[in-house]
């Protein structure tokens, strides 16, 4: 009977939608906001300390979203998180200032994350463990449609309409999730520590050390696409070789056609396959970039989106794999935290790299990260508890045990 437990319940349904409502409006933002940093006076330099800032930003609140989410609430972060963005949103329409801008898109940086963290927490209460890595796999293809259909939608309408009526539409988005959050039952937080319901904030709550392989794999693998989702729009326009929207359209269809398939097979043959063949099409889109080509530079969005779909549900699963509920929510802040670290460090190195030597000896740098990421799974990760292979041997001896 555990086989056929519910996967898609109403409340996975319903932070199904919020989480891609809040990926969509961070990606919808990103693409464009290097054209926003451009119209309001500023410069490539600037566009990659403004990632640099909201990855920074980003990183302080993960590890705090996830101690409130284990220790206090499931709740009012994923909340409050909606509310301020669509405020953050206004303001950016309402105040179109270079200063104010980029201040805005860095302190918007913790507010994403937070909520994030917590729709991704509030997930994974929500998926039966037996069903663990197709469920994380359908997160992931919502994360992973966002990162491509985001960024598609946010550059079309700068491009059909303008900068005011993309902070419109992504107020809209922010108001369809707030509308939907009130229907999702979260789970209770059991109070523990003093009498008086105080609880200490410690490092080992902010961060958990079993998602610390995943996450640092992840964080070389994806610092690539963190350049390119910063500058790729920008370095299409400039060389003439398409169109950035075209591009993430296509980074969606690699993802989309991999997602449903990678989550199932990490339940069934683990990591190590996906780590492989999702940092080879990492390595393989960074080359074709190196070439003067509108064909080679679609298709590197194509293989971009294969290696997301096949390598972010192996390790996201991997992050959470042996955590216990109650500390999911540390597990999810520092994946995700790794993630925000690896977008905002590879649009600050992007950014300087391309003030000084250019698109391409920038995209050329980032091969060595995919290959680091290679060699840290294979020498370190593949090797820890959380791994696929050590979880198995660990259930088949507990199982023994049993018997």
């Amino acid at each position: 009977m555990s086989g056929k437990e519910p996967l898609w319940t109403s409340n996975f349904v319903r932070i199904w939608i919020i989480n891609l409502g809040l990926c969509i409006w961070g990606f919808m933002l990103n693409a464009p906001f290097p054209f926003y940093i451009l119209e309001l006076g500023g410069n490539e330099l600037i566009v990659g300390l403004t990632a640099g800032g909201f990855a920074i930003a980003s990183l302080i609140m993960r590890p705090l979203a996830g101690w409130i989410l284990d220790k206090k609430s499931r709740s009012w972060i994923t909340i409050w998180g909606i509310a301020l963005l669509i405020l953050i949103s206004l303001l950016l329409m309402l105040v179109p200032i270079l200063g104010v801008a980029v201040f805005l898109r860095i302190i918007s940086g913790p507010v994403l994350s937070g909520a994030h963290t917590a729709s991704a927490t509030n997930a994974c209460d929500t998926i039966p463990q037996n069903r663990f890595g197709e469920g994380i796999g359908y997160l992931g293809l919502g994360n992973s449609l966002a990162t491509a259909l985001g960024p598609a939608l946010g550059l079309a309408i700068i491009a059909g309409l303008g900068f005011r009526e993309l902070f419109t539409v992504s107020i809209a988005v922010l108001v369809l999730a707030a509308l939907i959050v009130r229907g999702f039952k979260f789970n209770k937080i059991e109070r523990t520590g003093s009498p008086e319901g105080r609880e200490r904030i410690k490092l080992t709550s902010l961060f958990n050390a079993d998602a610390l392989p995943a996450s640092v794999v992840m964080l070389f693998a994806s610092a690539p696409f963190g350049a390119v989702s910063v500058f790729i729009a920008l370095y299409g326009e400039q060389y003439n070789l398409g169109h950035g929207a075209v591009f993430f359209i296509l980074v969606a269809v690699g993802t989309g056609s991999m997602r449903l398939l990678s989550g199932r097979l990490a339940d069934k043959k683990g990591e190590r396959p996906m780590v492989a063949a999702g940092n080879s099409s990492f390595f393989l889109a960074l080359v074709l970039l190196l070439f003067n080509s509108g064909a080679c530079y679609y298709i590197s969005g194509l293989l971009f989106g294969i290696g997301f779909g096949v390598t972010i549900p192996a390790l996201n699963a991997m992050a959470m794999r042996i955590i216990p509920p109650e500390k999911r929510g540390s597990a999810a802040s520092t994946f995700h935290g790794a993630y925000d670290v690896s977008s905002g460090l590879g649009g600050l190195i992007a950014g300087v790299l391309v003030t000084y030597w250019g698109y391409r000896p920038m995209f050329g740098t980032f091969c060595v990260f995919v290959v680091i990421s290679s060699l840290v799974y294979q020498l370190w990760a593949s090797k820890k508890p959380s791994a696929f292979e050590a979880y198995q041997r660990s259930r088949s001896e507990d199982m023994g045990e049993s018997e």
